[in-house]
């Protein structure tokens, strides 16, 4: 089958990549026999690819019949279809699962090394941001459900921080630059964690040191990456570590690592999530602790996202959170699955025990 050049601008759903397509270093974006969809445009203009070869056959008359096919595609955009959303999350999971399967393979790569694979996390940062613009505010229901053990518990957590300090760095409508930098800040923020030994002790202060000297000589490191790895454990108040920083000496970045660190670690528990409490803990008693002018409009963002989305109660009922109580980010209003509005700022005995799928809610009704 023969192949034609064409500009990214006039792609059109349906169309199918002719020959892969690579990056400047030579890694696959996209494979060959890829059919285009509106999402596939966008990412390919955020990598700044300006032309594709697509299947020439693509603009012969003859193939004009079978084009509705393809224009299936546009129905992702309706909300209400479950099927769509279905498919629209197991896209998503599919780059989740990519992005975590390489970067276990680099911080692999730095235990047995220890050296930095700068270029190749460069790369990975850059799809994760990549992830975040063409999936958009689903995304965050989307990594709040996502499977605990697709790695080690050290590479989950620094792809997590990564998405999640991305989705922050936008809401505070950060460039794309300060952005790309922000997610390789997230990525690498616990790297020092990757070269202490299992029998060593566990101090607090070990990794952050050791983050510190990995990355302190790392040929075209941004210096807010090693600041955000030296200093994503320092409080507001001068009662973090290492150096007790307070304030305005605590680097921009290293807050909103600091707030995506805490939030994903505090937000499982095992294998589920449960974002509830620590939405309550982040808002009251770390107020003085976390910067809110990070800290508040993440956590606007999150109970946005999370109104309408399916929980386990603590009774077995499973339903929908509708309303958020100003006061008890912890206890919302859900509605179950058989009608019942249940106010749980009023409602002894009863919690939110986790987040659950939408498969789980097919098969549990």
């Amino acid at each position: 089958m023969s192949t034609r050049m064409i500009a990214v601008k006039d792609l059109v759903p349906g169309m199918t990549i002719g020959e892969p397509i690579l990056s400047a270093s030579g890694k696959i974006l996209l494979g060959k026999d890829v059919v285009i969809a509106p999402r596939t445009i966008a990412l390919l203009s955020m990598w700044n690819v300006s032309h594709v070869f697509v299947d020439g056959e693509t603009d012969s008359p003859s193939d004009s019949p079978p084009e509705p096919v393809p224009q299936a595609v546009p129905e992702q955009k309706i909300p209400a279809g479950q099927s769509s959303v279905k498919e629209e999350f197991m896209n998503f999971f599919k780059e989740y699962d990519g992005l975590v399967t390489t970067t276990s393979q680099s911080f692999d790569f730095i235990r047995n090394s220890q050296e930095i694979p700068i270029q190749e996390l460069k790369e990975t940062s850059f799809s994760i941001y990549s992830t975040v613009l063409s999936t958009g505010p689903a995304i965050m229901d989307y990594l709040l459900v996502s499977d605990f053990n697709l790695a080690d518990k050290v590479t989950r957590h620094s792809v997590m921080v990564a998405f999640i300090s991305s989705i922050i760095g936008r809401k505070l409508k950060m460039s794309d630059d300060q952005l790309r930098v922000l997610v390789l800040a997230g990525l690498l923020h616990d790297v020092g964690k990757l070269v202490i030994a299992k029998d060593a002790d566990p101090e607090p202060k070990a990794h952050v040191i050791n983050s510190g000297k990995l990355l302190h000589h790392v040929p075209g490191l941004p210096q807010e990456v090693l600041l955000s790895a030296i200093q994503h454990h320092e409080w507001m108040d001068g009662s973090g570590f290492p150096m007790g920083s307070t304030g305005d000496k605590i680097h921009p970045y290293a807050r909103i690592v600091a707030v995506a660190d805490l939030f994903h670690q505090q937000a499982y528990e095992g294998e589920h999530a449960n974002p509830f409490p620590v939405l309550e803990y982040m808002t009251k008693d770390l107020f003085d602790k976390l910067d809110q002018a990070v800290c508040q409009p993440f956590i606007r963002h999150v109970r946005d996202c999370l109104i309408n989305s399916p929980v386990l109660l603590s009774d077995g009922r499973t339903g929908q959170v509708i309303f958020f109580n100003a006061n008890k980010l912890d206890k919302p209003v859900v509605k179950t699955h058989s009608g019942t509005i249940i106010d749980l700022a009023t409602t002894k005995h009863i919690s939110i025990k986790r987040l659950v799928s939408q498969e789980y809610l097919a098969n549990a009704n």
